[in-house]
């Protein structure tokens, strides 16, 4: 139940991460904390790794932007990242990270968490999900094959 292979790059058409983050690539931290969902047997452990990854990136995304706002000048908020940023690169590391039974992981977390998933955890939680069913998308376009 493998999501994708690791063909794609920071800039295939289909993800666009922004230039400016490409520094950071290839967010190895954040990959590091799907690939420890299989060693989670709780549901609880396994979004924990969810939110870890996606905080990760937001921090990472945050260094970039810093490192060009230093470079530029700007002390504004115009660089401080966002979804539209994120979301490009959960995709890429969803895809580096590969990680096993993650259609079937995502449905246990939502249907077996012991409380419900609110705030900051439901907005990581529909962020990965929200790259998921992109990525699926992405391979009904070009099925294997």
């Amino acid at each position: 139940e493998a999501v994708v292979s690791t063909q794609s790059t920071g800039d295939h058409p289909d993800i666009q991460i922004p230039g400016k983050y490409h520094n950071e690539a290839p967010w190895l931290p954040a990959q590091r904390h799907l690939a420890l969902m299989p060693a989670f047997k709780s549901p609880s452990g396994k979004l924990s790794c969810i939110m870890n990854c996606v905080f990760t990136i937001f921090k990472l995304l945050f260094v970039g932007a810093s490192g060009l706002t230093i470079l530029e000048g700007r002390t504004d908020d115009s660089s401080v990242p966002g979804a539209d940023d994120l979301l490009p690169v959960l995709i890429y590391v969803i895809i580096h990270a590969n990680p096993p039974d993650l259609l079937s992981t995502i449905d246990y977390i939502e249907n077996f968490t012991p409380r419900a998933i609110t705030g900051q955890d439901q907005y990581m939680l529909m962020q990965f999900r929200g790259a998921v069913e992109f990525i699926k998308s992405m391979l009904n376009k070009n099925p294997r094959g």
